[in-house]
């Protein structure tokens, strides 16, 4: 049983290289999904939980992350900070970490929005006294993640880490949420470890029966242009789980009368949208942004300072911060813009 409040190891040091160009000037946590920092949703989906403090462990650019998220109050937690001089790697930054581990814990990766029901896997490891639970999940296409083989009474029984398909030996992934006890760590040395590639494996090689915690719901790993752009649809069209309402922004909108909003449409402080300008959402519109006349902007983010100049045309797209997009200009379909000279020939693939 917990003897004080859950703590939270979030690990957030990455640098988000899939996510570039949108991490150029951002680091992942801090990138706003439906004009939030993506990294709110995981405050609220800990303290929902009973999380009572969060311990991000950082690298690459810390300083925008805290001071975005603060001491914690704003989200009534606290939160710490543990920046890295050198990489550690995922299991190797919570190694560093263990004279503030002092029992059960969790550990996130910080790219997920999922509906885990956290409180319930730390209630099950605690009960089954297990050294170590992972939150495990079903996909169709397991090739972009850790595949959790698990025996026929739940304990894992194999890893295996991003296998190329096309026949998988199961299609059960780690979620990238565990619930620990410090213990655990008695298995691996100091300095730059994994999760997956060190700790688990030489774990179940030394005889630790790991158990699991399948759960079933919305599951989406933030860590491509792609699914950035997904996730924003999923929470404007309350498909991914938000535990509070979209907040209005400060400044309101100032739109034409003859401009045209159709679908959820969620806008940041002082957007502006010309005369007959057409919005078809899911669309997000980030702090500033300005919409001229005549452009139509359908199922798209456009992030915070971006202009969409004059008859512009953004289809299913990601248009990046304080990018201009030209008059008449046309960013496809699954593409990121993040520059001011033609969108067709300077986008790139998502």
């Amino acid at each position: 049983m917990l003897t004080g409040g859950l703590t939270a190891v979030v690990l957030a040091g990455g640098e988000g290289t899939r996510l570039r160009p949108l991490t150029n000037e951002l680091p992942k946590p801090v990138l706003p999904v439906a004009n939030r920092p993506f990294f709110e949703y995981m405050l609220d989906h800990l303290k929902e939980a009973g999380v009572t403090r969060v311990i991000m462990a950082l690298g690459y650019r810390a300083e925008p992350l805290i001071e975005s998220f603060g001491n914690g109050s704003a989200y009534g937690l606290r939160i710490d900070y543990e920046v890295e001089d050198r990489p550690l790697g995922t299991s190797g930054a919570v190694r560093a970490l263990l004279p503030e581990l002092k029992e059960t814990f969790l550990v996130l990766n910080g790219d997920c929005v999922t509906e885990i029901d956290i409180a319930a896997m730390v209630e099950q490891h605690v009960e089954r006294r297990e050294y170590a639970t992972l939150a495990v999940h079903t996909v169709d296409d397991p090739s972009r993640y850790g595949v959790v083989v698990i025996d026929g009474i739940g304990y894992v029984s194999r890893f295996i880490e991003k296998p190329p398909g096309p026949r998988f030996p199961a299609n059960t992934v780690n979620s990238g949420v565990y619930a620990l006890e410090p213990e655990m760590f008695n298995f691996i040395s100091d300095g730059f470890t994994m999760f997956e590639k060190d700790l688990f494996p030489t774990a179940l090689m030394a005889g630790v029966e790991i158990g699991t915690f399948p759960w079933e719901g919305y599951f989406m790993d933030m860590g491509t242009p792609a699914s950035f752009l997904q996730l924003n649809r999923d929470v404007l069209t309350g498909i991914a789980p938000t535990r509070r309402a979209l907040s209005e922004p400060a400044t309101a909108p100032i739109i034409e009368e003859s401009a045209r909003l159709d679908g959820p449409v969620n806008c940041g402080n002082g957007v502006t949208i010309g005369a007959n300008a057409r919005i078809i959402g899911p669309v997000v519109l980030g702090d500033g942004v300005v919409i001229s006349d005549s452009a139509l902007i359908e199922e798209s983010v456009i992030l915070a300072g971006a202009h969409i100049n004059t008859g512009a045309t953004i289809r299913g797209a990601i248009v990046a911060q304080n990018a201009v997009v030209s008059d008449g200009a046309t960013v496809e379909p699954g593409s990121v813009f993040d520059g001011d000279a033609a969108a067709t020939a300077d986008a790139t693939s998502v």
